[in-house]
């Protein structure tokens, strides 16, 4: 993803300080970056549309480059590889969904997190094309590494930084850095894992939200404080009785 967050940056640089505009050109180099901010919005868009239409599978830069009205060359010139696109288009899509989103809540409660899992899973709902496309990909054992990490983040930003943040306010053990890595590893995982039941056909809806509260809560009754273990028994009690 380096190349990618390089060309970001490349894209919407301002001058360097210090150095005019070129004499007779007021203007020209920010109207060039809003220019190239446009097309590389314009490009993402599109790319996000093939993605939900065709999935990773179907993904190809001619088509991208025709939606877009792109060279393919430009495409190659802007992010590097078919690769960086879907992982930027994954990116932004991410990144558009939860501006709508509200924000993580600023405690660690763990009925507030289940609201805020609810909330996420809600959203996860209306996009079902999009999120089949993917889950098909992140268990892929031929995957892009950079796809893979794309989705990756996406599942731990949803949490919010959940796992440092309970840490922080003793409601986890402190753990060591892997356990950490491998508790992390394993909410993507069974996240991921629900949300495939779900796009199967498996669960339905509603069960599908109330399996990524369960999934949580299970994965980290274990590595919880024991004075909070007796309130994630009684938030998993009251999830399994739930009709």
């Amino acid at each position: 993803m380096g190349r990618t967050a390089l060309d970001s940056r490349r894209l919407d640089a301002p001058n360097p300080p210090g150095e005019p505009n070129p004499p007779g050109e007021p203007g020209r180099r920010k109207y060039a970056s809003q220019m190239m901010r446009d097309r590389r919005h314009r490009i993402l868009t599109e790319a996000q549309r093939l993605l939900d239409e065709e999935g990773v599978e179907g993904f190809t830069i001619r088509e991208l480059s025709r939606r877009a009205n792109v060279a393919q060359r430009t495409l190659y010139n802007v992010f590097g590889s078919k690769e960086d696109i879907v992982a930027s288009a994954i990116d932004e899509h991410f990144a558009e969904l939860t501006e709508r989103l509200p924000a993580p809540p600023p405690t660690v409660r763990l009925d507030e997190h289940l609201r805020r899992i609810a909330v996420v899973a809600q959203a996860t709902v209306s996009l079902r094309r999009y999120a089949t496309a993917m889950v098909g990909v992140f268990f892929s054992p031929t995957v892009d590494r950079r796809i893979y990490d794309s989705l990756y983040r996406i599942s731990q930003g949803s949490s919010g930084g959940w796992v440092e943040r309970a840490e922080q306010a003793k409601l986890l053990m402190k753990l060591a850095p892997v356990a950490r890595e491998r508790l992390k590893n394993l909410l993507v995982n069974v996240s991921y894992a629900n949300v495939t039941d779900w796009a199967a056909g498996r669960i339905e809806d509603r069960e599908f939200v109330t399996r990524a509260q369960l999934n949580f809560l299970v994965s980290i009754r274990t590595f919880l404080r024991p004075k909070h273990r007796a309130e994630a028994d009684a938030l998993l009690s009251r999830l399994l009785g739930d009709d």
